[in-house]
């Protein structure tokens, strides 16, 4: 992800400083908060209801960091034949359990097969707007 900050200049006035500029504060950026590791971060939307025990819905953004390793507990994305699956890693001795809402939703590894941790869930963003203002541009930004 590459950014690049625009940097406002500040205009004095007659050589005087304004007053209301001696009491400016920093802009926010959500990324800032959101991405700890700009190279290793990535945006993803939730495309099923398979972790709403868990607070994550359908169509919620997640913040996926590739950098870090899965812990027990951890919310994980994998990757399998074409397919992304998000779950709650729960590695036991002889198997990788990927939990899920329901026991149908969740996975069971067992070492023959092949499957990619594709990255370690940090943050949702969960939209908190109505449905009657889904409308125009916010209609996919907000679409759940």
């Amino acid at each position: 992800m590459l950014r690049i900050k625009k940097q406002t200049t500040k205009r004095d006035v007659l050589g005087f400083r304004l007053p209301m500029l001696t009491h400016e504060e920093p802009t926010l950026d959500i990324t800032d908060i959101t991405v700890i590791d700009p190279d290793n971060t990535y945006f993803m939307r939730m495309g099923s209801e398979a972790m709403t025990g868990y607070q994550i819905g359908q169509d919620h953004i997640l913040v996926i960091d590739r950098a870090l390793r899965p812990q027990p507990g951890s919310i994980v994305v994998f990757y399998h034949e074409g397919d992304f699956y998000t779950r709650e890693y729960c590695p036991e001795k002889d198997r990788l359990v990927l939990k899920a809402n329901t026991p149908d939703e969740t996975v069971v590894i067992s070492e023959q097969e092949h499957w990619v941790c594709w990255g370690v869930v940090t943050l949702t963003l969960n939209p908190v707007i109505t449905p009657q203002q889904r409308i125009g541009r916010y209609s996919r930004v907000c679409a759940c």
